[in-house]
């Protein structure tokens, strides 16, 4: 079935693509503190505490984002401002006991320039990554001078961080720009289903598939269009041409594909499908705008014609072929297909 196409992208879509991102953030620092926690154990037990609070952070992120109980835009806020302000509490915190800065916290300040990047836009970004630089700066500079060359590392990975985020944030605007606009290229804007564009280009691989494949292809067009237009206005002809479309796409079964050919004629294409299914799906398709009401009208009815791929492989004689059938329908009396 060739579903109605929208023309912006789903909420829902995005924030699952940020939330697997953050759950993907979350248990590659799980695995990188754990793997670090067990070094630790094994060799120098130095620093299994500031480890371990690492850990502890990174399994309840994941456990958070993996419930899906904290809404999305709470959950970007909490990582892209709670971890840099715990980060800086931890150095300072370190720095001010005099024991020195553990060096794994050069490493988390990696971490959490991703997980901020891939939360807030850039330039928000970049105050809250610059702020949270300041910090551990400050810390470093004034109370542990001699990891200075450490510092030094971590502003080179922040860097290359955040020009790999803006670069990556280009390419997929640019990305979803091009899809919006081959989307629109192909949808006729009133009824939200295929255009002429988009049909045809469907029907032509439809049709490419050569043998084997029973495609049908049923042209229909709306008697008594231009009276409905005259006599009550083109805001309920629109309304009209979005029920039928919406109508025959319900009424043709999940394997066709609906397109508002142009005006008031629409094209039902099966891709393979048996002749007595299709004979069953075009009465029952022009059953379902007999019952149709819209805005008062007292009813409404199609002409239909219709070709098989057997008849033409070819796209222009097939429709050519199903534009003669409908006319000679409309020629006795409409309200049928041929």
């Amino acid at each position: 079935m060739a579903p109605r196409i929208r023309l912006s992208p789903p909420t829902t879509d995005l924030e699952g693509g940020v939330r697997r991102a953050h759950l993907t953030l979350a248990l590659l620092s799980t695995a990188t503190h754990t793997a670090l926690l067990l070094f630790e154990l094994t060799h120098a037990r130095q620093q299994l505490g500031v480890l371990g609070i690492g850990l502890g952070v990174s399994v309840v992120m994941a456990a958070l984002i993996a419930s899906r109980r904290v809404p999305a835009l709470l959950l970007a806020v909490l990582l892209s401002y709670g971890l840099p302000l715990w980060l800086v509490a931890e150095v300072l915190r370190s720095a001010l006991t005099g024991q020195g800065i553990p060096q794994e916290y050069y490493l988390t300040v990696g971490i959490v320039t991703v997980v901020i990047f891939s939360s807030l836009p850039a330039v928000r970004a970049f105050v809250v990554t610059a702020l949270m630089l300041s910090g551990v700066g400050a810390a470093v500079l004034l109370l542990a001078p001699l990891d200075v060359p450490l510092l030094l590392y971590a502003l080179f990975l922040v860097g290359m961080i955040a020009f790999l985020a803006l670069y990556g944030q280009s390419v997929h605007t640019e990305r979803v720009r091009g899809e919006l606009l081959r989307t629109q290229a192909h949808t006729d804007p009133l009824t939200g289903i295929l255009n002429r564009r988009g049909g045809g280009q469907h029907l032509d691989e439809v049709l490419a598939r050569g043998s084997g494949t029973r495609a049908a292809a049923l042209l229909l067009d709306i008697d008594r269009f231009k009276g409905i237009n005259d006599t009550h206005g083109h805001a309920l002809g629109d309304e009209v041409l979005t029920q039928v479309a919406r109508v025959a796409q319900a009424a043709a079964g999940p394997e066709a594909t609906v397109t508002r050919w142009g005006g008031e004629e629409f094209l039902v294409v099966w891709p393979d499908l048996e002749p007595q299914a299709v004979y069953a799906a075009a009465s029952r398709l022009l059953e379902a705008v007999r019952t149709l009401r819209v805005g008062g009208l007292p009813g409404l009815t199609v002409s239909a014609g219709l070709a098989f791929d057997s008849e033409s492989q070819e796209r222009d004689e097939l429709v050519n072929l199903a534009d003669r059938r409908m006319y000679a329908a409309k020629e006795a009396g409409g309200d049928r297909w041929l």
